[in-house]
């Protein structure tokens, strides 16, 4: 299938030294993404002033690029924006890599990334998430020296972009792009809007009136550079509303939802429309992202699309399973209303079985990495969703597994309960606050019971509207939001009043070492408050270690209003943290007697 823009991916080649080119160029940032035990994908953008430019690349184990550094070449075009991506073979397994592109006369930042290791040593892992990236927060505060220790992380093996990369919403400095067509019509304008909003959170502005400046932090390019990427697609890149259910039929890509379209059965699929092919190619273009092609010819939804799930061993302990839950989803279904306490009363055709997120050929994919992981003893399965999966009581949109995709939703947790499969962890962001949730399902009608040894760790925004809604930081007025069954965001009488579990991981087997900010009984008493925060900017750091011990911390900042110049300067804080130690048993969740998910 032939896509917009520019090929799928630049030839590099490794050459035996770098060519001079000179010229006076500006980089707006690297990134690297995707590594496995032998590559990454290296990524930067040179303004030239609209100038073709030949870019060279280094790959060295010494941050001052000594000795022989390895040598890759490309060359930026206009169709990508000026941006290159380059495949950089031939690499050592568990090696930090320092990398740098220049055109002879000017030399872009130093990045950095570490390769996972070859087989299954019980090495240590550290890593990040977090997503939803809107430009009217920049220059993202949260993650301001991001990768130093001043900012606060260190040491990172790689860190999860999860999401809403850039809003397609007006931004400072910026209009609006324009709404895509579908049939492609106005796809070159298109291109053109959505590469100028993946810029804008590239760059900085000025304190005091919020203009663009190249001066001070620039966006979040220090944390693109800070360690490797994987970076999922979410719905803001696909238009928000007109194209985020790749698996949606086309004439239906505006939003209407008539019975029949529920299920697509037409034959044609957003996912193969010009108008979804012209922003999955923006968003290609900006992100340090593989790009191969789905083979799967009794397949139509998926076959011919560019494939974006992946998985990658990280030693004996973990492995990374990265799934595109936007390609393939039908379409979103429209909530029926609101309920008494506030809550939305989700479509009752969420429970169609003929609905899909994943796609058959993905789903399919999915269970037999989940089989493999489990077969050869690998701890934790780590599940990046750009959608949450838990119940969140009755608060659920029609884009959440739970509010529009439940039979789908249950099928999957239901074969992670029936196999067995331990410590499955999954990571997503989409909701703008932190929480900590276990995932209830049905294993048979009318039934609600824990899958057993799973958990959901939700975090963000990097910048983002919602959490600025709340202004008293307070640790006291976060306890009452939490048990405020009023509220617009989660809270447990919500939650309880479905037969759900509250929120947290109390009762969670080997669980200890828990702490939050303002809390002094966390630690002897752990309770719903000590893994929810919804009102910070931030991140949350995972460390594996060597025993397969798993510690999770969520750094924040207090949230701020939109265009708010200056914004905070003190760097992201720890605002909670728990560990769960791994039993030789299996780790499985015991709720206590009496709890809603028992009956």
């Amino acid at each position: 299938m032939k896509f917009p823009g520019r090929a799928m991916l630049l030839a590099a080649s490794l050459l035996a030294a770098p060519p001079a080119f000179p010229a006076a160029i500006v980089f707006d940032g690297v990134a690297a993404g995707d590594a496995t035990d032998h590559d990454a994908i290296l990524w930067t953008r040179a303004d030239n002033g609209g100038s073709v430019t030949p870019l060279t690349a280094e790959v060295s184990t010494d941050p001052e690029f000594h000795g022989q550094p390895r040598i890759y070449r490309g060359v930026t075009g206009q169709a990508a924006d000026f941006t290159l991506k380059v495949d950089a073979t031939g690499l050592s397994p568990n090696t930090v890599y320092y990398y740098r592109f220049s055109n002879g006369s000017a030399v872009s930042q130093v990045g950095r990334f570490t390769t996972p290791p070859a087989g299954r040593h019980p090495v240590p892992v550290r890593f990040g998430f977090s997503g939803d990236v809107d430009a009217k927060f920049r220059p993202f505060p949260s993650v301001d020296g991001f990768g130093t220790t001043a900012g606060g992380t260190r040491g990172l093996n790689y860190f999860i972009f999860l999401g809403d990369t850039m809003y397609e919403t007006a931004a400072t400095g910026s209009p609006a792009t324009v709404a895509t067509a579908t049939d492609g019509s106005n796809a070159e304008q298109a291109l053109i809007d959505y590469h100028r909003k993946y810029r804008e959170v590239l760059q900085g502005v000025t304190a005091g009136s919020g203009e663009v400046s190249g001066e001070g932090q620039q966006g979040i390019q220090s944390m693109l550079a800070a360690t490797g990427l994987y970076t999922l697609l979410d719905n803001h890149e696909l238009g928000n509303k007109q194209l985020q259910s790749g698996g949606a039929p086309q004439a239906a890509a505006s939003g209407a939802n008539p019975a029949g379209f529920d299920v697509n059965t037409t034959g044609t699929f957003n996912n193969k429309s010009p108008g979804f092919r012209t922003l999955v190619r923006a968003y290609l273009d900006y992100h340090p992202i593989r790009e191969a092609i789905v083979s799967a010819p009794k397949d139509p939804r998926s076959d011919g699309t560019i494939r974006q799930y992946f998985a990658q061993q990280w030693g004996r302990n973990s492995v990374l399973i990265r799934i595109d839950d936007r390609s393939y989803r039908d379409i979103r279904l429209p909530e029926t209303g609101i309920a008494p306490d506030g809550s939305l009363l989700p479509h009752a055709r969420a429970d169609n079985p003929g609905r899909t997120m994943l796609g058959k050929t993905q789903l399919a994919w999915l269970k037999q990495e989940l089989r493999k992981a489990n077969a050869n003893g690998t701890v934790w399965k780590i599940l990046v969703i750009s959608s949450p999966i838990d119940t969140v009581g009755g608060n659920q949109d029609g884009k959440s597994w739970y509010g529009g995709y439940r039979a789908e939703r249950n099928e999957l947790l239901k074969f992670i309960a029936d196999n067995k499969i331990g410590h499955v962890l999954f990571l997503t962001t989409d909701d703008h606050e932190m929480r900590t949730t276990t995932l209830v399902y049905a294993p048979s009608p009318g039934r609600k019971a824990l899958v057993p040894g799973a958990l959901q760790v939700v975090t963000g925004p990097i910048g983002g509207a919602g959490p600025d809604a709340i202004t008293d930081h307070s640790f006291a007025h976060i306890v009452s939001v939490l048990n405020n069954p009023s509220t617009a965001v989660d809270n447990n009488p919500d939650l309880i009043a479905h037969r759900d579990p509250p929120i947290g991981l109390m009762g969670f087997s080997g669980l200890r070492d828990v702490f939050r900010e303002g809390d002094p009984n966390a630690a002897a008493h752990p309770s719903s408050i000590d893994f929810f925060a919804p009102d910070q900017n931030g991140y949350t750091i995972l460390d594996i270690a060597s025993d397969a011990t798993l510690t999770v911390e969520s750094y924040g900042i207090p949230s701020f209003p939109a265009d708010t110049f200056p914004q905070p300067t003190a760097p992201a804080r720890l605002i909670m943290r728990f560990r769960i130690a791994v039993p030789h048993t299996g780790g499985e969740m015991k709720p206590a007697a009496g709890h809603p998910a028992t009956r």
